[in-house]
């Protein structure tokens, strides 16, 4: 009911709005991604991917992203955002629900080169940068966002700057509860930084980090380092992370996720482009002969009839390797998709 009613008073200003004629500009936008599945290959043992509690052959039609966003700008200085998201793990009595995904006010040219957010805004873990040059959040997150190593908004204050107008240094800073889309349940907070260069064109450097405290003697670090190439016609990237538990509650000890991803697209010709990519995943680099690594493998064909519109045969797969001695198997998820994306704007 609070969903639906929100829906509702986000129309009403929107008409409100346009009716208007003497008030600032303010633009209504989004997106719908989804698919029609078929898995080829695999259990329902589950290990927390999209597909790992499927059943081989299970086939369906999903949506698995909608985006409502409404930007209003407020005065030559000031705009506000506020966004809502509905996704395939948002359900209201079993139905299709949304949420408040960013809710936040800008602060333009706070400084020379700098602006100033507050409220619930976008962090810099994999917004910003990596998830823009991959391109292609229509097939999968990116990796730390996939294995649920970060959060994509939080509640509290960034301030983002650049060297120049070029940008060829610029950076994010960021203080936020660290909890999401969640409120506070503690008094500890979440920490985030990112410097970006553009040493040469068409070369793209980052450099991220965030700490986050979580009680006594209690830690998550991670640390994260990408690069890229990027021209109009085709673009390639790497990103390396590592995340570090501190005496993990349970084990009473660290814990130390791992993960590499490597992506590439390019256009074919016309209005057909090729993707692939690749990571590598081991949820605990610290036990060397115990669980599995796990291999995401994806590579598909993007077809764009008119701009903003994308139709994408594709083929998602992620395999497991035991690392202890006995070499168990577990058989590797591969599913066949039909995935398709516009935007409205």
């Amino acid at each position: 009911m609070f969903q639906c009613s929100l829906i509702l008073v986000l129309a009403l200003l929107c008409a409100q709005h346009l009716s208007a004629q003497d008030q600032p500009g303010g633009k209504l936008s989004g997106y719908v991604m989804g698919d029609y599945f078929y898995k080829l290959n695999g259990d329902s043992t589950g290990t927390g991917s999209q597909y790992s509690s499927g059943r081989k052959d299970d086939q369906a039609f999903q949506l698995r992203r909608l985006y409502l966003i409404y930007d209003h700008t407020i005065s030559d200085k000031f705009a506000a955002q506020f966004l809502l998201e509905g996704n395939d793990k948002t359900f209201t009595d079993g139905k299709h629900g949304v949420f408040v995904k960013t809710a936040y006010l800008e602060w333009k040219e706070f400084l020379t080169n700098h602006s100033f957010f507050i409220g619930l805004v976008p962090t810099p873990t994999w917004s910003t940068l990596t998830e823009r040059l991959w391109n292609y959040r229509s097939i999968e997150k990116t990796i730390l966002d996939f294995r649920g190593l970060g959060i994509p908004s939080d509640i509290g204050m960034q301030l983002r700057g650049r060297s120049d107008a070029r940008g060829s240094i610029s950076y994010v800073v960021m203080v936020g509860n660290g909890t999401g889309q969640r409120p506070e349940n503690n008094r500890y907070k979440k920490y985030y930084a990112s410097l970006c260069a553009k040493p040469i064109e068409p070369f793209v450097l980052e450099a991220y980090a965030d700490f986050e405290p979580t009680g006594s003697e209690k830690h998550v670090l991670t640390l994260r380092g990408f690069a890229a190439y990027q021209s109009e016609h085709f673009t390639a990237g790497i990103e390396v992370f590592q995340q570090r538990h501190h005496n993990q509650p349970l084990q009473g000890r660290d814990k130390t996720p791992f993960g590499l991803s490597t992506f590439a697209w390019g256009d074919i010709a016309g209005n057909l482009r090729a993707f692939g990519r690749f990571d590598l995943f081991d949820p605990d680099a610290k036990l060397a002969n115990v669980g599995f690594r796990e291999f995401f493998v994806t590579t598909g064909i993007d077809y764009m009839p008119v701009k903003d519109v994308h139709f994408m045969p594709n083929v998602w797969m992620n395999f497991f390797a035991d690392k202890s001695p006995a070499r168990r198997s577990q058989q590797a998820d591969i599913v066949a998709r039909l995935s398709f994306f516009y935007y409205y704007r």
